[in-house]
């Protein structure tokens, strides 16, 4: 089962590292610090040993997500742990990582049986069976269709669309509020 996850995550990762769209700043894991020459030769002896380690730990794991598997695990004493903002604080740490995390982790969650509760050949929801307001039917039983589809959808040409009206929304009101003299 281990490795079933592992190889998962890989693919997932491999994915999000080899899109065109997902730009990502990496950041050094440890900050450059400009030292006097009065510097004392234990500060110096300890960035030496800070880089060398950042090296080793580099050169062992290959990739962010050996890099998050290897490292340290959270404490399970906090309460009210946000698994999201965990992972926006260490977005400089595992940069593709955390945007993985950020689209996997958004997904709205619903407690509501979906095969009953979104067959279009059986029951309907009304507001006695359901909690989830009615936009989000909308958008749960829309995105059952998209990924059900045979057709394949280019979020691209769609968000090309989209510019395209914005921009002649724009220029509409823009020319429609002409001053008069």
């Amino acid at each position: 089962m281990e490795k079933r996850v592992k190889g998962v995550l890989d693919k997932l990762y491999d994915a999000y590292a080899n899109d065109g769209e997902v730009r990502v700043q990496v950041a050094s894991a440890t900050p450059s610090v400009v030292m006097d020459e009065d510097c004392d030769d234990r500060l110096t002896l300890a960035s030496e040993f800070d880089t060398y380690l950042e090296q080793e730990y580099s050169s062992v794991c290959s990739s962010e997500v050996d890099k998050y598997l290897n490292d340290l695990c959270e404490r399970k004493d906090i309460p009210d742990f946000d698994v999201l903002l965990w992972w926006k604080n260490n977005s400089n740490k595992y940069p593709i990582l955390s945007q993985l995390a950020r689209d996997v982790l958004a997904m709205p969650v619903s407690t509501v049986a979906s095969e009953s509760a979104f067959s279009t050949g059986g029951r309907v929801l009304d507001p006695f069976r359901s909690s989830l307001s009615p936009s989000m039917v909308e958008t749960l039983v829309c995105t059952q269709n998209w990924l059900l589809s045979t057709v394949p959808i280019s979020l691209r040409q769609a968000m090309d669309k989209v510019e395209d009206l914005e921009r002649e929304i724009l220029e509409n009101d823009a020319s429609s509020e002409v001053p008069k003299n």
